[in-house]
């Protein structure tokens, strides 16, 4: 009978820690509130995997086993703050507080311990850069000086959290590794992210994190100076279609740009001012709006005097273009030559005079 019953206890332990059984405790959540999983699509999108509730501050739920290997938000009914965990095999705990549901804490399997010892690692080097910032010496000091010194800081301890973020990545298996990046690769150029890909494992190549990440160097690679610029077509304020290859022949400026972006309409001054210099000498310009209001459109390119080439992307052919040309804020800017060629990126203001000086003068 003692055999069965311990052959029984085995069978179940392998059971409990074959799946990602999810439990923990909010501190002062004594109100009963639903408990909704949310899954990070990124640009401010989530989808919802599962629902539970949160009864006496207590919360507990299994999840699926094709949701295993990613982070997850938890939302508190209406609570600001999530908490975040890593879906792993095994039981994870949550426990945190309703007046700070941000800071709650997950553990019980690896990715969430490292996570944990990420954040609290993070606050650490955060406080040391406040307190270098705004420290008696800093204050101290005026003007543009103190400017500087600020600066050096914020350079500083961003190399320092950089360090300890590679240093996260171990064995290469690290999924809470994997994630801090993938949270902030569009930031990165594509060096950038084939450096950090080849610290990875093949046990996580096939990601969705690892994926995206490798998808986004490719698409840097694409759009760099030397490709040829992807071709696209939008709608003009006639209501016809323009195409980047109709602009063959000529310097092309293509501005990414929105009548409700303020740097946006700050950098058509620049922009205005080039045109009217160079396109007696073979500058063109091609403005690119993913306005949504196609009437404040209008207005912004008659209030600006942007007398060159326009054009509006409309309904799925923005998102078309922009997964093109991986563009993930506006204003962005390319320079093209008269064979299509990309010969800049991502200059703005003087950068960009300087640029067509080169090419014109």
């Amino acid at each position: 009978m003692k055999g069965l019953l311990s052959i029984i206890a085995f069978a179940c332990l392998s059971a409990c820690t074959n799946v990602c059984h999810v439990q923990g405790r909010i501190e002062g959540g004594e109100k009963d509130l639903q408990v909704v999983v949310l899954r990070d699509l990124q640009n401010f999108q989530y989808d919802t995997i599962v629902k539970a509730n949160l009864h006496d501050g207590n919360f507990e739920f299994d999840l699926p086993e094709e949701y295993y290997g990613e982070a997850y938000e938890m939302q508190f009914g209406d609570l600001p703050g999530r908490a975040l965990f890593f879906a792993e095999r095994g039981t994870v705990r949550v426990e945190g507080h309703v007046d700070s549901i941000f800071f709650s804490r997950a553990s019980g399997t690896r990715g969430n311990d490292e996570w944990r010892m990420y954040r609290k690692t993070e606050q650490e080097i955060i406080q040391q850069r406040d307190k270098e910032m705004f420290g008696p010496e800093v204050r101290a000091l005026e003007g543009e000086l103190k400017v500087a010194e600020q600066k050096r800081i914020l350079k500083k301890f961003g190399e320092k959290m950089f360090r300890y973020q590679e240093e996260l990545i171990g064995d290469g298996n690290s999924l809470a590794a994997l994630y801090v990046f993938w949270k902030r690769f569009l930031a990165m150029d594509a060096d950038e992210i084939d450096s950090l890909l080849k610290q990875f494992g093949p046990e996580l190549s096939n990601h969705r994190y690892y994926l995206a990440m490798k998808n986004r160097a490719d698409v840097l690679r694409r759009v760099a100076p030397g490709a040829i610029a992807p071709l696209f077509t939008a709608i003009t304020l006639e209501g016809d279609s323009l195409s980047l290859a109709d602009l063959r022949g000529k310097y092309v400026i293509l501005d990414f740009w929105a009548s409700w972006c303020m740097p946006c309409r700050a950098e058509t001054e620049h922009v205005k001012e080039l045109y009217d210099r160079y396109h007696d000498r073979g500058l063109d310009v091609f403005s690119v709006s993913s306005d949504k209001d196609e009437r404040a459109w209008r207005q912004a390119i008659e209030q600006d005097g942007m007398v060159w080439n326009q054009g509006i992307l409309l309904g799925k052919n923005k998102k078309h273009v922009y997964e093109l040309y991986g563009v993930v804020g506006i204003p962005a800017i390319w320079v093209i030559d008269p064979e299509g060629k990309i010969i800049a990126k991502n200059l703005r203001g003087e950068k960009l005079k300087d640029f067509c000086a080169r090419l014109f003068d």
